[in-house]
């Protein structure tokens, strides 16, 4: 890891060089060495559904789909639908 603190961002190939200018060049050492020579793919949503349902569940006053919409990245029918999945959950 010495050599480490001597190198940039600039010193990596591919897309290490814009992983370490994301969250530094230690912290991209530590993804390579735990991911090398895999292919990553990073899905679209960061939370789990659980977890989205919860939220979603805990921040509903009635009458605020669209802004819970907006927060989270859905649609409001899926913002309906997901309230609905959990009433049933709960029934």
């Amino acid at each position: 890891m010495e050599i480490i603190a001597e190198v940039t961002s600039e010193d990596l190939a591919g897309v290490y060089k814009e992983v370490a200018e994301t969250v530094g060049v230690e912290n991209a050492y530590k993804i390579y060495s735990h991911f090398k020579g895999l292919q990553l793919m990073f899905p679209l949503k960061f939370y789990s559904k659980e977890y989205i349902m919860q939220q979603i569940c805990s921040e509903y006053n009635g009458k605020n789909v669209h802004a819970l919409a907006r927060k989270y990245g859905y649609s409001e029918s899926r913002v309906r639908q997901i309230l609905r999945e959990a009433k049933d959950e709960i029934v």
